[in-house]
């Protein structure tokens, strides 16, 4: 069930304002403040006038609130580990796909187990199967994917479980389903438009399909990243703290500069947010930037570029 005073509470402070500022004749703040903490309830006209107040309407509250099972998810990526074909972490991968099975057949977890079934086996088949195929082109993983595709085409709206199983699945579409998703989630994600927080999980989404687009369909990562700076820049004038992900889009675009046929200048590019990065203490970040730069180089100046796997990034 919806937890309306979390809800509430996440979308107030969100929007930078005090319990004070909400405070009315009939609507006390010490009311809100219980609310907030689940030690009361409030009537529906309160909550319509709080909302109004704040510049949500009641379908956008209800929409981020609702109960989408995202935390079985989080714990069964959690159960799962990291996985890089080890056995000790293939043992808990098996473990994790069993339990959402079980999770599913006795009517547990929701869509989440639904969906963690598939992405476990998904996976596994990536880790299992030697072959010269990319990824998303395997016949064994295209039937775990296909039932992902088929629900966030079919989704009216796009929430944190749609964004989540994008996020899950999008290392097995196929380069034309994550375009088409890409741009989907953007159009179905209407309701994040005035929300600091929920925007970043956007811009996130967006760079998930670049990733996935930038050694596939050029012209398509092209457009993500676009879209990506876009938002970016829409979102200065309430967000100061975005240094991660314009490092992020530098290096990005220099990719891009590179794949697209200057080849030094993008992985200067690329390169040059490196320094920034281990200033920062970001290690693994700098590190994974210049293997990344380092290897598009090599096989583009090689004449390989589809040979460079789809960068598979959790971001949830």
């Amino acid at each position: 069930m919806i937890d309306y005073g979390a809800t509430f509470k996440r979308l107030r402070e969100d929007k930078g304002l005090k319990i004070v500022d909400l405070e009315q004749p009939n609507i006390s703040r010490s009311l809100i403040g219980k609310f907030e903490r689940g030690q009361t309830r409030i009537s529906a006209d309160r909550l319509d006038k709080l909302l109004s107040d704040m510049g949500v309407s009641h379908d956008e509250f209800l929409f981020l609130g609702g109960d989408r099972s995202d935390n079985y998810i989080y714990m069964k990526l959690h159960e799962m580990g990291v996985q890089t074909g080890e056995p000790k972490e293939m043992q808990q991968l098996e473990a994790m796909i069993t339990r959402s099975t079980n999770d599913l057949k006795h009517g547990r977890g929701g869509i989440g187990a639904r969906f963690m079934r598939e992405f476990g086996i998904m996976l596994k088949y990536g880790i299992d199967k030697e072959t010269d195929k990319q990824f998303y082109d395997r016949v064994e993983v295209k039937k775990h994917v296909q039932p992902a595709v088929d629900f966030l085409k079919q989704a009216e709206t796009w929430g944190r479980i749609e964004l989540d199983i994008f996020t899950l699945f999008y290392p097995g579409m196929s380069p034309t389903d994550l375009l088409a998703l890409g741009r989907l989630a953007i159009k179905r994600a209407h309701f994040y438009s005035q929300l600091r927080t929920e925007q970043m999980r956007l811009v996130d989404i967006i760079y998930t399909a670049f990733n996935g687009l930038i050694y596939a369909d050029i012209a398509g990562a092209a457009e993500m990243l676009a879209l990506e700076e876009s938002v970016l820049n829409g979102m200065d004038e309430f967000m100061t703290d975005l240094t991660t992900q314009r490092l992020r889009l530098i290096s990005s675009k220099g990719l891009l500069k590179m794949l697209q046929g200057d080849i030094e200048g993008g992985y200067t590019q690329a390169m040059s947010v490196v320094p920034a990065y281990e200033i920062a203490g970001m290690n693994k970040m700098s590190e994974f930037t210049k293997k990344q730069a380092e290897l598009t180089r090599k096989e583009i100046l090689a004449g390989n570029p589809r040979n460079i796997p789809h960068t598979y990034s959790m971001l949830i």
